[in-house]
């Protein structure tokens, strides 16, 4: 997985690179250096990451709620 497609994923997955140092309880300057090339990303967390932003995307985000406001009276 290259830099740019593991920020693509992130993106897809509406995940910031903090976010994702969460998720996986490690170092954000690990993060910051899959991003930036200067480490590699490894093949599994590449294959975790593809398979997520795939089907986030593939799902899309649901309209039906779009402007929709909260009524406390019922």
């Amino acid at each position: 997985m290259t830099p740019p497609r593991f920020l693509e994923c992130l993106a897809y997955l509406f995940w910031t690179r903090e976010t994702l140092a969460e998720v996986l309880e490690c170092d954000p300057a690990l993060i910051n250096a899959w991003a930036t090339g200067r480490e590699e990303i490894p093949a599994g967390l590449a294959a975790w990451l593809e398979t997520l932003a795939k089907a986030h995307e593939a799902a899309g985000i649901p309209t039906t709620y779009r402007k929709a406001r909260f009524s406390a009276e019922r």
